[in-house]
């Protein structure tokens, strides 16, 4: 996820100091109760729709779809929605409850963001196949969504991508569970004004400039947002086993995986490329990009090269052309 995943650095502060920021006031359990206050507000209603940012036309290839991670929302795409428009139609969106959407009113689990997406789709007049790609945990939802709707997803790209591959690995969910402990301190910072001094970091880990990091900047500040980022993260767990049960993606469906790596990095670091490649093993047509040197969010920047490569390569023309894997017409 995108708040905590860094091997290093702000992620890893923030939590320390925010547990003894609660610790030094004295609020036992001060992240477990602002949960679950934060739960019982209904501050929207069944109408809401996202806010989306689409740009360029449908001139080349199928409409480029972005979901971005964890305490992430469409800003953090800013660099890649300029340069995939040049060359056909692109959207990042925020989620409900996040940015610049409003609130929700029913729980962030992985099926519902699906189901909100699939709606937003048909609110823009999407109705041709997508390319979807996801960042982080924004890559289970994309696979959720390809795993319920897989008519609606022409691609796939998962970058640095959170999976139900994960669930093989018992060390990674040891770190997802420890994420969201991180996550609930976020939000307790968010709550004490204490977020902002990790701000600068994380969007110069991106690369990020002008509007898309003053946006940026804006959503780690907010103690609503931080909320309901934390509320998204609690899901994930329990969502990535539900999910599991519905099946694999369709072989079909192409895909390709963006791997970040700072240097070559012993398990668990291995056990994460194991579970992120999965899926383009799995793929009757997939491809592994394996972006070294870069961090778990440059891609969405500085090494944004990575994803825009891969997305140029779902658009080859004729890439999906069949129903099976067996079909001579697939291209090798």
């Amino acid at each position: 996820m995108d708040f905590t995943m860094e091997p290093t650095g702000a992620a890893r502060s923030a939590a320390i100091i925010f547990a003894l920021i609660c610790f030094g006031l004295g609020i036992a359990g001060c992240a477990t109760e602002t949960h679950r206050a934060a739960a019982r507000v209904d501050r929207t209603d069944a109408t809401a729709k996202p806010f989306v940012d689409c740009r360029g036309s449908h001139n080349l290839g199928p409409t480029v779809f972005l979901e971005a991670g964890a305490f992430s929302t469409s800003a953090d795409w800013s660099l890649i929605l300029r340069d995939l428009a040049r060359s056909g139609r692109v959207c990042a969106y925020d989620r409900l409850g996040l940015g610049l959407s409003p609130d929700r009113s029913s729980p962030p689990t992985a099926e519902q963001i699906a189901r909100e997406l699939a709606a937003t789709l048909d609110q823009l007049g999407e109705a041709a196949p997508i390319i979807l790609v996801g960042h982080s945990n924004g890559a289970f939802y994309a696979e959720t969504f390809a795993t319920l709707f897989p008519d609606r997803v022409a691609g796939l790209v998962y970058v640095n991508g959170v999976g139900t591959d994960d669930l093989d690995a018992p060390q990674l969910i040891s770190q997802l569970e420890s994420e969201r402990t991180q996550a609930d301190l976020a939000a307790v910072g968010g709550r004490l004004g204490v977020a902002r001094w990790f701000v600068d970091p994380k969007i110069a880990a991106i690369g990020l400039d002008g509007q898309g990091a003053l946006r940026k900047s804006r959503a780690l500040t907010s103690s609503r947002f931080l909320a309901d980022a934390r509320d998204e993260v609690m899901e994930i767990l329990p969502a990535l086993r539900r999910v599991r049960e519905l099946g694999d993606v369709p072989p079909t469906i192409p895909v390709a995986v963006v791997v970040g790596a700072l240097r070559q990095a012993p398990a668990p670091d291995e056990a994460w490329r194991a579970a992120e490649v999965a899926p383009a093993t799995r793929a009757c047509q997939g491809w592994v990009l394996d972006a070294i040197g870069a961090s778990h969010v440059s891609p969405l920047g500085r090494d944004r090269s990575y994803v825009i490569a891969a997305v140029r390569w779902l658009k080859t023309p004729g890439l999906k052309a069949a129903a099976a894997c067996t079909d001579a017409v697939f291209k090798r």
